[in-house]
């Protein structure tokens, strides 16, 4: 990442230091037509600050140039724009600022090499912003419209410096300001293009097959077949869930006003099955203006219960009801949530725990849920914000089932015992050792479930988001005041478990990749929604024009995933676990990490592998929400299959 930040500086740097070389000719000079014989070379007084700011500015240019070949060693990801548009800019600048500045100091043509001088600094100018107007892939369509500003500011330029009238002024600058309109007008018809969902066939509501290269058409079907069948097996378990407004009561005395699943506690109620139920949840909006979903986050259910509004249902309006079904298949940890506008819905208290228990029962002696929660400035362990205190058995076996329900990454531990990590976003990990004194990382919408053995001596369950906000676990009848207050944190100073290198078992036979994808997260000016802002973006575009990841059911899909950003995005596929393969090129060496939501830092690059066993059309995107609401959401689409769903409508569809 400081790579990235050290080109763009250079870059900017070399235009401002040319520009500022310009700027700094304009002394009084002979005009082009005067005759040469009356045209003096500078003296040195003139020439000393212009040719510092050259030398200045072609040493930053270089070392821009440097760095970008750096980077593209690192993976053309983050070096495309620059190669294939800055570059050239860059080149074209240096040859005009250095042919105007060889005729500005011998007298031959000032204000023409003046010009010349300026018009480099702006084509270097243009170089530097590509990375952050064109981002990755470069496209042709915004590369032409910056080498056009170029020349028209020159242009400008020149008309101005050479006094050629309000005529030639008002053209160049009409011209410009025409070719600026130009551009933020494409820029803002690609955000009102129709949505690009589908596999082929983009946003369409009919039954058109899909033409697949390979095995001829392939048949439609609506996400709306993609459902539970009514004589699927399993012991029934109804839950019934009312979305609605509600007061939450915090540990310091104060109220806030909340969003939630059932009741007047925050999380919304626990959902404990055993693995084998049948899972028939009844979602009813009492007064949620916006509208409800229910998403079963990490899950592998049937693509029509996945609860996506405007992609396999419409949202839930007030009055409204939906119910999902699905199979209890795979013990784990998971957690349920809205996915209309749930960057507002999730964070004011939509949101609730999904337990699977093994058919065999849990192995621990105590199994508690522990979604991490912030609202209002509180930060709630489960229910509770602020301390509290569980009475556990010396010997005795805990689990604690740990959900980063909030957008920004989460740290925790377990303090005062060794423990393991059993499960990592639902799934085991195999032959984990136990760890003392390491904090684990949670991305927004991970899961892990942290196994102990409790001492004779108090716990204490800790994460970076609240020092007053801990579990501890205290033997009975040890005084609560002396266990659970005013120990000192550990999670500051812990250093950090690589879940890469965790665990120990045989790594999958994948067999040969048959489909590839590639995800660079970026961000850019783009408009969302019709409004221009400083946009999250995938492959240059936002939602939802974003180009789905396609797939053949059976596909074995390699995803590339490049952060070219300064912001954390944690990447949430629906429907599917992907296999961690490597990060910043070197392999995963620890047991199997099947995950669904991957954190990828700035700067870093994951290879992950995807089986395509679940058809649909599935959102995959940032789970930071805010990131998802402006622009970082797409899909993974498989071919053939459609949706009549819509993205706003009628029913005000936010998918986010």
């Amino acid at each position: 990442m400081a790579l990235l930040l050290l080109q763009a500086v250079a870059g900017l740097a070399g235009a401002a230091l040319w520009l500022a070389a310009g700027f700094s000719a304009a002394g009084p000079a002979p005009d082009d037509a005067t005759p040469r014989s009356r045209r003096s070379a500078r003296t040195p007084r003139e020439r000393m600050p212009v040719l510092a700011f050259v030398a200045g500015g072609t040493l930053a240019l270089a070392g821009a140039v440097a760095l970008a070949l750096v980077l593209a060693g690192r993976g053309w990801w983050f070096a495309g724009e620059k190669i294939v548009i800055a570059l050239p800019l860059q080149l074209i600048g240096l040859a005009a600022g250095v042919l105007g500045l060889v005729w500005w100091l011998t007298g031959r043509r000032p204000v023409a090499g003046r010009t010349l001088v300026l018009g480099g600094g702006y084509a270097m100018a243009a170089a530097a912003l590509a990375t952050w107007l064109i981002g990755y892939p470069p496209q042709p369509v915004a590369a032409l419209l910056l080498f056009a500003a170029v020349a028209l500011g020159t242009g400008l330029t020149w008309a101005l410096l050479a006094h050629r009238g309000r005529r030639a002024v008002a053209g160049f600058a009409g011209f410009l300001a025409l070719l600026l309109v130009a551009g933020i007008g494409w820029s803002w018809l690609s955000d009102t293009a129709a949505p690009t969902l589908e596999a082929g066939t983009g946003h369409g509501h009919g039954a058109a097959a899909v033409v697949d290269a390979n095995d001829g058409a392939v048949a439609s079907r609506s996400v709306e077949t993609l459902r539970t069948p009514a004589d699927a097996p399993g012991e029934v378990r109804r839950f019934e869930l009312t979305a609605a407004h509600h007061t939450v009561e915090l540990a310091g005395g104060d109220s806030v006003e909340a969003w939630g699943f059932g009741g007047d506690s925050l999380p919304g109620p626990e959902l404990r099955v055993t693995e084998g139920d049948l899972v028939e949840a009844t979602l009813a909006n009492r007064d949620i203006e916006r509208g409800v979903t229910l998403h079963w986050h990490g899950y592998d259910v049937p693509n029509g219960e996945d609860g996506v509004a405007g992609v396999t249902q419409n949202a839930v309006a007030p009055g409204g009801t939906f119910t999902s079904r699905f199979v209890a298949d795979t013990a784990g940890t998971y957690w349920y949530h809205t996915h209309q506008a749930g960057s507002e819905g999730v964070r004011r208290g939509l949101y609730g725990m999904l337990v699977v228990e093994p058919a065999g029962g849990v192995a621990e002696d105590l199994d508690l849920s522990v979604p991490v929660h912030t609202l209002g400035g509180a930060v709630f362990l489960g229910e509770i914000d602020g301390p509290q205190q569980i009475d556990a058995e010396p010997g005795s076996t805990v689990r604690l089932r740990v959900a980063n329900t909030d957008r920004s990454p989460l740290r925790v531990l377990v303090a005062g015992a060794p423990f393991r990590i059993s499960a990592v976003d639902g799934l085991d990990v195999e032959g984990g050792a136990e760890v003392r004194g390491e904090a684990l990382r949670l991305g927004a919408g991970a899961r892990a479930d942290l196994v102990f053995t409790m001492p004779e001596a108090p716990v204490r369950f800790e994460t970076d988001a609240s020092e007053a906000s801990v579990i501890s676990f205290v033997p009975p009848g040890d005084d609560a005041t002396s266990t659970s207050e005013g120990a000192p944190s550990e999670i500051e100073a812990a250093p950090e478990l690589d879940l890469l290198a965790y665990g120990d078992a045989a790594r999958p036979e994948l067999g040969p990749f048959t489909a590839e994808g590639v995800l660079v997260l970026d961000r850019m000016p783009r408009f969302v929604g019709g409004a221009p802002i400083y946009a999250y973006t995938v492959n240059g575009q936002v939602f939802p024009h974003i180009e789905p990841l396609v797939v053949h059911e059976g596909d074995l899909m390699r995803i590339t995933v490049a952060n070219r950003g300064f912001d954390v995005h944690p990447m949430h596929v629906h429907g599917h676990h992907v296999l961690v393969l490597a990060r910043d090129g070197e392999a995963a060496t620890g047991a199997p990490l099947w995950l669904d939501t991957v954190d990828v830092r700035p700067g870093e690059v994951w290879e992950l592998a995807l089986r395509a066993d679940n058809p649909g059309i599935w959102m995959d995107h940032c789970h930071d929400l805010e990131h998802a609401a402006q622009g970082m959401m797409m899909s993974l689409a498989y071919t053939g299959v459609t949706t009549p769903f819509e993205h706003g409508g009628a029913h005000a569809n936010r998918p986010e």
